[in-house]
């Protein structure tokens, strides 16, 4: 799966709802320099004037650049997984169908980012700001309603007196930051970062592309068995399935019931501790099953290297009192990415309005420092360096 891809619009959005975040900022300062006579009369101008034009230019224009790469991300995996298939079509003497002939697949990609992209817009129209209504509570609300209320809000404060004015406004803006632009589901009202949305709506269109051009080209060689992809620092559930190859009776047994054997007879069975399973590619599984035909894919993997990926990430290591799993250890590592996002974006915003930030800077430190102690003592890959080569 190509993840890449996914991450450069990823951090596209991200970068988006930065610029929504200072622009926020910006505002809020503007009106704190005010007196209360100017700021009543810059109310109008701030709420239905260029701040919040920018506003939604800025999301926008991402949701178009957005919408185009999504196809370009489904049809390239989808031209890169028909390439590895062209050794089956040989072995069984039926003609290679290359992608500008298979308009079975591409009809597929299309039907799979139309969806893809019917999400996202879903995702991009339902915007929204998670900040203190005048009661404290923690709301979230569309941005154009939450935008109005905090102007509204910072011009009632201003009568106040600036040092209450930003006592108040510095609370409002550090929730504000630490939410980041928030996607809501306008009929349950569930809300979550819209980043995190983002990234899971395209693994979500990669992922189903995989799992259904699996069975349209198989079906066009004849395949008859699948192989399971395989990963450092599995879950424990799923460890012992990775790089085994099944014949496709015994592959629905284990996507249906948890439990099969593979073409060597060894047994494979994917329920965790507490008898419950995930079928394979499912609810965060980064696992691919690929179709084949049996005698023509030979594993890429030895069971005793299979075996050592296992035993290397239950060895794990030890951090601040405790024993983790290799595995246990990337999750870890996405918490304190999280962390560390939502602290930036605090940054962002107060240092947008013109306020100090000397407290959100030694936690921005100690959170990095905690980072890359964790990755340094773990040996796991950060994924800040990896964005950081994207950029």
């Amino acid at each position: 799966m190509d993840n890449l891809a996914i991450e450069r619009i990823v951090q596209r959005q991200i970068k988006a709802n930065e610029r929504v975040l200072k622009e926020i900022g910006k505002i809020i300062g503007m009106i704190g320099d005010l007196n209360p006579s100017e700021a009543y009369t810059m109310a109008q101008m701030l709420k239905y004037g260029e701040s919040l034009d920018k506003i939604v230019k800025i999301l926008s224009k991402n949701s178009q650049l957005t919408e185009i790469e999504i196809y370009k991300m489904l049809e390239h995996e989808a031209k890169t997984n028909l390439a590895l298939k062209e050794i089956y079509f040989k072995a069984k003497q039926k003609d290679f169908i290359s992608y500008e002939e298979n308009l079975p697949l591409q009809n597929l990609v299309r039907e799979i980012a139309l969806a893809t992209v019917g999400t996202y817009r879903n995702i991009s129209m339902t915007t929204g700001i998670t900040f203190l209504d005048r009661n404290k509570n923690v709301v979230t609300k569309p941005i154009l309603q939450a935008y109005y209320q905090l102007v509204d809000d910072a011009i009632m404060n201003i009568s106040l007196g600036k040092e209450t004015f930003w006592e108040t406004m510095r609370e409002q803006l550090k929730t504000i930051g630490s939410h980041g632009i928030q996607s809501i589901e306008y009929e349950s009202g569930y809300h979550r970062r819209i980043d995190s949305a983002l990234r899971m709506n395209l693994s979500d269109g990669l992922n189903e592309l995989s799992q259904k051009q699996q069975e349209l080209i198989g079906n066009q060689f004849d395949f008859d068995g699948y192989e399971i992809s395989v990963h450092e620092n599995p879950a424990e559930d799923h460890a012992d399935v990775q790089g085994h190859i099944f014949t496709i009776e015994e592959y629905n047994k284990l996507n249906n019931f948890g439990e099969a054997k593979d073409i060597n007879g060894r047994f494979i069975d994917i329920h965790n501790k507490y008898g419950d399973f995930r079928q394979i590619g499912t609810l965060n599984c980064y696992h691919e099953v690929f179709t084949i035909v049996i005698g023509v894919s030979k594993p890429r993997y030895t069971q005793k290297e299979l075996d050592k990926i296992n035993a290397d990430n239950t060895k794990g290591f030890e951090f601040e009192g405790r024993h983790y799993t290799n595995y246990e250890g990337t999750q870890l590592q996405r918490k304190l990415e999280l962390e560390i996002r939502k602290n930036e974006e605090e940054r962002l915003i107060l240092k947008a309005s013109g306020q100090d930030t000397t407290m959100e800077n030694t936690r921005a430190r100690q959170l990095l420092r905690k980072y890359h102690d964790l990755s340094k003592i773990s040996g796991l890959g950060t994924r800040l360096e990896r964005i950081k080569a994207l950029l």
